[in-house]
């Protein structure tokens, strides 16, 4: 890797909050669901198992069936690298690219070919990663305020 490349990765990005009203995409709905099936179950789902509780939980597309397996199985690899980035988000506004990567391979999350998941990388998703992590926090507010 490109060693200037790599300590560029790691300048903090902005916080870019979504734009006022945009509510979460259906593929953040995807990773609510994947989230609350390792709540539930105590395991993370395939992609046949996200599918069906998707479908248990009456998230459909334009079709009127649950996404397929095929379709739920490319957003695995990007939920785990979210889910380690948020981690590092909780504790810092804008978090290190470098630190959410060297988690990514203390946990054995690579992309394929075990190809490691680096700070450039992080860079590529680091925009959408806030992104979904306002729309996130946005969806679990107004789910609380309506459940009161």
């Amino acid at each position: 890797m490109n060693a200037a490349i790599d300590g560029m990765a790691d300048e903090q990005m902005a916080s870019q909050p979504p734009a006022a009203g945009s509510g979460p995409t259906t593929v953040d709905r995807y990773y609510l669901a994947w989230v609350e099936y390792q709540q539930q179950r105590g395991a993370e789902p395939n992609g046949v198992d996200l599918s069906k509780h998707l479908g248990e939980k009456g998230v459909v597309g334009r079709n009127g069936r649950a996404a397929a397996a095929s379709t739920l199985r490319r957003y695995l690899l990007p939920f785990r690298i979210y889910s380690v980035w948020a981690e590092h988000r909780l504790r810092r506004e804008q978090p290190s690219l470098i630190a959410v990567a060297e988690a990514c391979a203390a946990r054995g999350i690579t992309f394929q070919y075990n190809e490691p998941i680096t700070a450039a990388t992080m860079a590529e998703h680091a925009a959408d990663c806030e992104r979904r992590w306002h729309a996130v926090i946005r969806h679990r507010t107004d789910a609380a305020a309506q459940s009161r």
